[in-house]
């Protein structure tokens, strides 16, 4: 047996451009069979059309840096948010009823319904063909191009509504979620603002800022502490001048008037004059002990006691010309007498004043000692008050900027909103809206073309190389040679039977007929993916009309 791999190996292009002639057949009516199954496939299998709608994304209208907007959502997440919104089953539904859609699958189950729906819309997204902006396609499939074109402008619509109503409803909710945490924020600034309100109100005097106020104050008080030790000590001074003055005088006046004999002042008994001048000068010298010398019942009371001085003269006057009738050898007693008890009045007067003044000056100085004291303790307790001070600000400034963040926030989410509302945001808008489909993306005619030709090709392909690998005859005088060793010395022609040629015509017919078949199915495949199923078969059907 000759080695079948020795056969088929080393091939020249005259050989085999002869195993195809000679296989021809089984070349041909594989591909014919493959041609005529494939076309009638393509033209027999059901259509599906596909509808597409690209949408625009419109940056915002209004300049970024005038109006920043709240939906900061990635426009990927935002597109599957709305797809997913989409594909649920109310909304799906809503598109089986309003089509009529499964008309002819009255059988089929609501859930595979919706599961083939979901399988049918399709998103995507990608950079127009007319500038950089973003955009993104909706397509539908379909076995009715205009039903299919319809859903798909539906769909797109969708999409439009539910990106607006999407946009809105963030940007309402960011609004009132910074409202909600603007009023909570404002209670405790306002809590502060009370709290701080009433540290200020409780310590007022001795804050941090108070402190160089008081200091100054202290040094003041200081100086009005010594000024008023200083007159106190003059005053004390004085009053003992006058006490000493006084002793002078009464000793003097002791002088000049006779003894006491136990009856009334000195041995006078006093007349109703001397006793309501009396009465008047030690109610003058206790109010003396109350006011100044300058209090209205004060001077009234002096001018009351001047009058009775007064009296007091005009009774002595007239007591001395009785005394002078009486006993004209006795001494006159009465005039140094007189002037004795003004001067004394005066001095004692004096000392009431000065008193007063006393009174006066140890009630400063002890007023004034209060004060400093109050003032120490301030000073002294300013480092304590600025802590508590500085905490409360802390507070205060933090919350304070925590507020005035969210109030810009919130201002900035209103105006967002309203811009959502009037449609001057972010927006989708139609570009180019979803139209009659003319060519089904299934089946796929130019796939399905060059499957076919691939498969008559390659299935006679495969039987003639097969045939000719198990072929093991000898079909050449060169492989007598070549396996043999022996030389050919001549070589006799294959005999011609009888009907030989008419059998070669007929082959060469039949041959001929397969081939014109073939190209035929070729032809219309070629045609029907040049131009498509629907157009290809209107126009045979437009011929055989005519």
């Amino acid at each position: 047996m000759v080695d079948s791999q020795k056969q088929t190996a080393g091939l020249k292009p005259d050989q085999i451009f002869e195993i195809i002639i000679k296989r021809r057949w089984l070349i041909l009516i594989p591909l014919c069979v493959s041609l005529t199954l494939g076309l009638f496939f393509t033209i027999t299998a059901k259509k599906t059309y596909q509808a597409s709608t690209l949408i625009l994304i419109q940056p915002q209208k209004v300049p970024m840096q005038y109006i920043q907007s709240v939906i900061s959502s990635d426009l990927n997440q935002r597109l599957s948010t709305i797809y997913q919104q989409i594909l649920s089953r109310s909304n799906l539904e809503k598109i089986i009823n309003q089509y009529g859609l499964f008309q002819d699958a009255k059988d089929m189950y609501r859930e595979d319904k919706i599961k083939s729906m979901r399988t049918r819309i399709e998103v995507k997204i990608s950079k127009t063909r007319r500038s950089d902006a973003e955009s993104f396609s909706v397509s539908f499939k379909g076995s009715k191009p205009e039903r299919v074109m319809r859903i798909a402008n539906t769909l797109a619509s969708y999409f439009m509504d539910e990106n607006l109503k999407v946009r809105e409803t963030q940007a309402i909710g960011t609004s009132e979620f910074l409202q909600s945490e603007l009023q909570k924020i404002k209670l405790k600034l306002e809590e502060k603002e009370k709290i701080l309100s009433e540290f200020r109100a409780k310590y007022l005097g001795g804050l941090p800022d108070e402190l160089e106020s008081n200091l100054r104050t202290l040094d003041r008080l200081q100086q009005q502490l010594s000024d008023k030790q200083n007159a106190l000590r003059d005053i004390k001074g004085a009053i003992s001048l006058v006490n000493s003055q006084i002793s002078r005088t009464k000793q003097i006046q002791a002088e000049f008037l006779p003894e006491n004999d136990g009856t009334g002042k000195n041995g006078i008994v006093k007349s109703e004059i001397e006793q309501s001048y009396d009465l008047a000068t030690n109610k003058l010298e206790g109010l003396l002990l109350k006011y100044t010398a300058k209090h209205p019942e004060v001077i009234k009371l002096i001018k009351a006691v001047e009058k009775l001085k007064e009296k007091l003269e005009l009774e002595a006057k007239e007591n001395k010309n009785e005394k002078r009738k009486k006993d004209t050898t006795k001494v006159d007693a009465t005039k140094p007498l007189t002037k004795s008890e003004d001067i004394l009045f005066n001095q004692r007067l004096h000392i009431r004043q000065l008193k007063n003044e006393i009174n006066k000056a140890e009630s400063d100085l002890s007023r004034i000692k209060h004060e400093m004291l109050v003032y120490q303790q301030r000073v002294e307790d300013t480092p304590k008050r600025e802590q508590e001070l500085q905490s409360l600000n802390r507070d205060y400034t933090n919350i304070r900027e925590i507020y005035n963040s969210l109030l810009d926030r919130q201002l900035e989410s209103e105006i967002a909103v309203n811009m959502e509302k009037k449609q001057k945001g972010e927006q989708f808008r139609i570009l180019d809206h979803a139209r009659i489909p003319e060519k089904p993306i299934s089946p796929d005619v130019r796939k399905l073309f060059m499957l076919t030709i691939a498969v008559g090709l390659g299935l006679g392909g495969g039987i003639i190389f097969l045939l000719e690998y198990l072929d093991t005859s000898i079909k050449r005088a060169e492989q007598i040679e070549a396996e043999f060793a022996l030389p050919i010395l001549a070589s006799i022609p294959s005999l011609e039977k009888p009907g030989k040629k008419t059998k070669n015509r007929m082959g060469i017919l039949l041959f001929s007929l397969f081939t014109l078949y073939a190209i035929s199915v070729f032809s219309v495949f070629a045609v029907i993916n040049y131009k498509g199923l629907d157009k290809t078969i209107n126009f045979i059907k437009m011929q055989l009309n005519i």
